[in-house]
């Protein structure tokens, strides 16, 4: 059809190229203001512009680069070789593109059941746990402990951890707290510092000053809910009493990861008091 068309006809309008390729008069037309796909015929009687009829080829080539992908430059460029050899070095170009494109969306999709699989811990830890002992790995956090205004820890926390967290490839993260153990028999959640942990805990942007190492070794370990400044600590204190044992370092790590301002509310926290190193007794 097309070759008994341009055999009659070698004039086309914006009109007629946009309903014989289905492409928009609006598209059309910008591809001639930005000079990808211009008219190539002039009416020298009255200046009206036209497009021929062995232009229609370019209108496939623009459409397949578009369907890959391609940004406006490089269509031009390609375009400007008139080369299928340099037509495929760019769709080679564009290829290692794409690996890159799946491989950050395949990120984000692990990211977001993550996220999801965050949301479902901590609907499944809302009653507190029982006391139980835990041999523990060593492991490196970024923290924040502002002595000023002890309110204000979160954010210090912040600050010391922007630069990990705009160079991370990922959203996985827990944070934690460090709480002052001497307030335990009051059933008071009194934060003296927080911290989190990004990735393997190998952090190439914050410095060495801003990272903590959280000793291994033997932790007495339950679930608690907290609210506000408040939460049920009798499982430990009860264990402690009872057994002669005694902690100096308490840490409460957070189940889960919410993504909004929760403080308010309950929200489950694993609390994870110290008792020496994995050897002693």
């Amino acid at each position: 059809m097309m070759r008994g068309m341009g055999m009659e006809k070698n004039r086309f309008t914006v009109g007629e190229v946009s309903n014989i390729t289905g492409i928009s008069k609006d598209t059309l037309r910008f591809y001639d203001k930005i000079g990808l796909f211009q008219p190539a015929i002039k009416d020298p009687k009255n200046g009206y512009r036209y497009y021929s009829f062995d232009q229609f080829w370019y209108i496939d080539i623009i459409t397949c680069f578009r369907k890959l992908g391609l940004s406006i430059d490089r269509i031009k460029k390609a375009l400007s070789y008139k080369d299928n050899a340099h037509i495929v070095n760019t769709l080679q170009e564009q290829r290692q593109e794409a690996e890159r494109m799946r491989d950050y969306y395949t990120g984000v999709l692990e990211d977001i059941d993550w996220y999801c699989e965050q949301n479902r811990r901590i609907a499944n830890y809302r009653h507190v746990g029982d006391l139980h002992i835990e041999i523990l790995p060593e492991r490196r956090v970024i923290y924040g402990i502002n002595t000023e205004d002890e309110q204000a820890y979160h954010i210090r926390l912040q600050k010391n951890s922007r630069e990990e967290f705009l160079h991370a490839n990922s959203i996985k993260r827990s944070y934690g707290y460090i709480l002052h153990s001497e307030h335990l028999q009051e059933n008071r959640f009194h934060v003296r510092g927080a911290y989190v942990s990004i990735g393997t805990g190998r952090y190439a942007y914050t410095p060495e000053e801003y990272i903590m190492t959280i000793p291994g070794g033997r932790y007495a370990c339950f679930i608690t809910n907290v609210c506000k400044d408040t939460a049920d600590f009798t499982p430990l204190t009860q264990w402690l009493t009872e057994t002669g044992q005694t902690t100096d370092f308490v840490i409460a790590d957070e189940i889960g990861l919410q993504l909004f301002y929760y403080n308010q509310y309950n929200y489950p926290c694993e609390i994870k008091a110290y008792l020496g190193p994995a050897s002693e007794k």
